[in-house]
């Protein structure tokens, strides 16, 4: 498993500012889904393989939502290796940073202090106020000016070299990877005995019995895959031995190491905010997602045509991806489920000619022309395909800054049905022509000059 460290502080100390600064994302995972669930944040340190989790500022007020936010930053810490402390050199040491200190240090875990805001030389001077703290390692950044930020980073790395990793002889194999996630008890390791025709995974009527992720060779249809089986939760470290709510941590690996994703849920549950969360994991991963509507056997044929339309409307704004309604403890629908998963997989590794891809966008753009902003409008010359596996093409033009997203995800449809994707996203980008004249000096001959010349002179007598 890859280190996890949590960024946990008062509000606006600048937790999610670092966050997208070290993930070189903007509110990386979650950010460009609607309707997605906002509590922790999870994301990749740029060229590293260490998670970040970002939270939601503590404070002392008895809201629901401040409790709320509390209990999500708890579950951050307990399923973190190592914390950083972040708080704000310009507001000073508070007596809630030393309380947060204190709650900290009962974790039992790595602490790193870091104080940002660190702008400029008198700020300098505030830095020792948090030495009263008393711990060991500390570092004084700037997120918003990148001050800091190279050692914090080289630091990330450091804990990536210390942790022992699991590699699994199946890691570097060729065989198609599907991820199976969801939330605990729906039946992921039901599924795969299925697959399998095995007790290969313990199943258990208890919420958490799989306790890491699992990864199983099979054979479907001739064709060597692996399953792997993602802990649904793991054990809270509390006084009550309460089973804490599923890692998200542990899906994440699990999303990294798949070609395709399988998002299981109970039907007799629909879709609630967890699953979305799963989803909008796996989506800003750039993996293919069939979600599979487990336990059907429960339901009436009238609830089965409820639950899909409820499904249907919940993801909406991802709504081309395939649904399966099965039942993994009968086998109804689990081939089928299997089939496309490995479909889609395979729609994301054609080979695109840019003459097609240009074929492409000039009926796309015949049927539904960029709308006019101003007195321009947006010009969209040639295409081509930048990388698979995620799929992603990228336009180049003039005015495409003036692209509405509404136009974007026009071009996102028609392309994606057109390639043939399978419940997959398609990333596209754009770039503009440069100006060759832009930034050079507009030098006059003689002869420019000297009409240039006689046409003020002209101007001057009228």
């Amino acid at each position: 498993m890859s280190p996890v460290v949590a960024l946990v502080g008062r509000p606006n100390v600048g937790k999610s500012a670092l966050f997208n600064t070290l993930t070189r994302s903007k509110a990386a995972l979650v950010a460009d889904f609607s309707g997605l669930t906002r509590d922790r944040q999870y994301g990749k340190v740029k060229g590293s393989s260490v998670v970040l989790i970002d939270t939601g500022g503590i404070n002392k007020k008895l809201s629901d939502l401040s409790l709320a936010i509390k209990n999500q930053t708890n579950l951050a810490i307990d399923e973190s290796d190592i914390l950083f402390f972040i708080v704000d050199v310009k507001d000073g040491l508070l007596p809630l940073d030393e309380e947060i200190a204190d709650t900290l240090r009962k974790a039992n875990k790595p602490i790193y202090l870091i104080i940002n805001k660190v702008d400029g030389l008198t700020q300098d001077n505030l830095i020792v106020d948090f030495d009263t703290l008393g711990f060991e390692n500390s570092f004084s950044v700037s997120s918003a000016h990148n001050r800091g930020i190279s050692n914090l980073s080289k630091i990330l790395k450091g804990f990536e070299k210390n942790k022992s990793f699991e590699e699994t002889q199946f890691s570097n194999s060729n065989h198609t990877r599907i991820s199976i996630i969801g939330r605990p008890n729906v039946g992921k390791s039901t599924l795969i005995n299925n697959l399998l025709g095995e007790d290969r995974v313990i199943v258990s009527e208890e919420a958490g019995t799989t306790r890491d992720s699992i990864e199983v060779p099979f054979k479907f249809n001739n064709k060597e895959m692996v399953l792997i089986d993602t802990a649904g939760l793991r054990r809270k470290r509390s006084i009550k031995e309460e089973v804490e709510r599923f890692s998200t941590t542990q899906s994440l690996e699990s999303i990294h190491r798949s070609h395709v994703v399988i998002l299981l849920v109970d039907s007799k549950e629909s879709m609630v905010d967890q699953d979305l969360h799963l989803l909008g994991l796996s989506l800003a991963l750039s993996r293919p997602v069939i979600i599979g509507a487990n336990k059907i056997d429960l339901l009436s044929k009238r609830e089965q045509q409820d639950l899909k339309s409820e499904i249907a409307r919940r993801i909406k704004f991802a709504d081309f991806i395939k649904i399966q309604f099965l039942s993994a403890i009968r086998g109804t629908g689990v081939k089928k489920l299997i089939k496309l998963a490995e479909k889609a997989y395979i729609s994301t590794q054609q080979d695109i000619e840019t003459p097609v891809l240009n074929k492409i966008l000039k009926e796309a753009l015949h049927q539904h022309p960029p709308p006019l902003i101003g007195r321009f409008r947006p010009k969209l010359r040639y295409v081509h395909s930048i990388s698979k596996n995620p799929p992603s093409i990228l336009i180049h033009g003039n005015n495409l800054k003036t692209l509405s997203n509404s136009y974007k995800k026009y071009l996102e449809n028609f392309f994606r049905s057109k390639i043939g994707l399978e419940s997959s996203t398609l990333e596209i980008k754009f770039r503009e022509g440069e100006n060759p004249y832009e930034k050079k000096p507009n030098v006059l001959t003689d002869r420019q000059r000297k009409k240039r010349k006689r046409l003020i002179k002209k101007r001057s007598k009228k």
